[in-house]
């Protein structure tokens, strides 16, 4: 009996080490915060919430403040431009991506392009981004798996591993549009996923980290509020958008 455990815990820590490896996000270049022509509301009154599940999993739950005068057809236009957008703000041409946090974004890009040839953010369409969240860096890609006006899904991946999902959920309330996020972080996968699932709990999305993050999920969505409306009544202006300061 002993004999057979101790190849396994060897087997478990070797893909543990791997999982740390390949898991812990390489250093993300950060440029200076943008002096943006508002201020964003605090992110503590918005309702938060994760757990980890009983197959170790991590579960969370971001309930966005109302985002007033705004449709989640406005929405949803804005997250298909997202990637392949600008905005002129005194003077300077800027990605579109940079406005939606004044501090913590640095790229995203359409690595796979839609199959059904929508630029952008569309269904079968593979985004990578790379981020960061106070001290934490953070990047990786995500296949969008449905995506209209009702909201979206991105499918984490990893070296064709699936990484859990990130469910956004749009919804028209009278005064504008209720948002919710809905994410699982890690990997159902026999063995190899309860390995991920240890470094993703212990080495990524610790309690630290995953403060940081639904912090930040808040102050970008937050921010729509003070740009969407303006740059919405400028499409169809070859992705290129002005924004008043």
């Amino acid at each position: 009996m002993t004999e057979r455990i101790l190849p396994t815990a060897l087997v478990l820590i070797v893909l543990a080490a791997v999982g740390i490896c390949l898991l812990l996000p390489e250093p993300v270049p950060r440029d200076a915060p943008r002096d943006l022509p508002w201020s964003l509301p605090d992110y503590r009154e918005a309702n938060t919430y994760w757990e980890v599940g009983t197959d170790g999993r991590i579960y969370t739950q971001v309930e966005h403040f109302v985002l007033r005068d705004i449709t989640p057809e406005m929405v949803a236009w804005f997250y298909q431009h997202l990637p392949i957008s600008t905005v002129e703000l005194r003077g300077q041409t800027i990605p579109l991506y940079h406005i939606f946090h004044p501090s913590e974004h640095g790229s995203i890009a359409v690595i796979e392009p839609a199959p059904n040839g929508v630029a952008g953010m569309s269904v079968g369409a593979k985004i990578e981004r790379k981020e960061w969240f106070g001290p934490y860096d953070s990047q990786g890609a995500a296949r969008i798996a449905e995506f209209s006006p009702e909201g979206m899904l991105a499918i984490p991946e990893m070296m064709g591993i699936k990484l859990g999902e990130v469910q956004h959920r749009f919804r028209a309330v009278p005064e504008g549009t209720a948002y919710q996020v809905h994410t699982v972080i890690g990997s159902d996968l026999p063995l190899v996923g309860t390995v991920i699932n240890w470094v993703v709990r212990n080495y990524v999305f610790h309690p630290a980290m995953l403060e940081q993050w639904q912090r930040h999920q808040v102050e970008e969505v937050s921010s729509l509020q003070f740009f969407l409306p303006d740059i919405y009544s400028q499409r169809g202006s070859d992705n290129h958008f002005f924004i008043a300061d």
